[in-house]
């Protein structure tokens, strides 16, 4: 017990510098946003003299953000969706099924989450290309829905702690297996479904490499590639640089908060059940 009340201040006050380390950088960014060009060079660490909010505006409409921004929805919304529909129906039924052919599909799905996606990248790239399904923002979607083993797996371990008993219930009520999957298991399934939702939305929403390899086109490109292209050879206009970024993390910042209480029940139950 004094061991823990010891460590205790020291952990409380370990944690608040690495929340400064990690906040700083976000501090820094909103706060140059509201600021004219010249401004962020002259006091770049002071407070702005007024809240310049024609950064915002003209980030939004002289930098094709608001194509990329669409392009960002439709590519997360679609990929987050695809992965949690057949990760939660492939979860469920493998997790049911005791047989040694379901253990070996379950297997199966999960490998590729103990392989780096970038070691099988250029792959998928490739095969992309031949396919000549570049530039499309649904077919980049495809992509991610593959990469969905993880997802497959924490629902797999969540779905063990429902009981079987639920099951038995509702068909002998007459209701049918999908008919039960969606009714019952599917809403009982919300922690997990929302700790994937949150990891792929993340991923999705920041990702920098594949967009740039599959959406060269203009009209195709994300806020990532749109950002990216705001930095010059010589110079940057850095007052619509941070503007842009505090845009583009509303959206996944809003959706971690709304799901933020669901998040750490569902990764810990994946991970006591599995």
């Amino acid at each position: 017990m004094m061991r823990t009340s010891k460590a205790s201040p020291l952990i409380g006050i370990l944690l608040l510098l690495l929340l400064v380390v990690y906040l700083f950088p976000v501090y820094l960014i909103a706060l140059n946003s509201f600021k004219p060009f010249r401004e962020i060079f002259d006091s770049f660490l002071a407070l702005p003299h007024a809240l310049y909010v024609d950064n915002y505006v003209r980030a939004w409409s002289s930098t094709n953000f608001a194509k990329a921004f669409v392009n960002n929805i439709i590519i997360t919304a679609t990929s987050v969706a695809g992965v949690i529909l057949v990760a939660a129906l492939a979860g469920y039924k493998l997790s049911r099924d005791r047989s040694r052919l379901s253990w070996l599909i379950y297997l199966l799905c999960t490998f590729p989450f103990m392989i780096p996606f970038y070691t099988y990248m250029i792959p998928l790239v490739q095969l992309s290309k031949t396919l000549h399904i570049t530039n499309n923002p649904l077919a980049l979607s495809l992509i991610y829905m593959s990469t969905g083993s993880f997802a497959v797996f924490l629902i797999h371990a969540f779905v063990k702690s429902i009981p079987r008993e639920l099951d038995e219930s509702a068909y002998m009520d007459g209701c049918s297996e999908l008919g039960f999957f969606f009714r019952i298991i599917f809403p009982l399934l919300k922690p997990a479904i929302s700790s994937v939702a949150i990891l792929y939305a993340l991923w999705t929403w920041n990702d920098f490499l594949l967009p740039f390899l599959l959406l060269t086109d203009k009209e195709a490109a994300t806020l990532t590639i749109n950002i990216y292209k705001l930095f010059g050879k010589f110079g940057s206009d850095w007052d619509i640089i941070t503007a842009s970024l505090i845009l583009s993390s509303l959206p996944i910042v809003i959706l971690y908060i709304a799901l933020q209480k669901y998040i750490i029940s569902g990764v810990a139950a994946g991970a006591v059940k599995g």
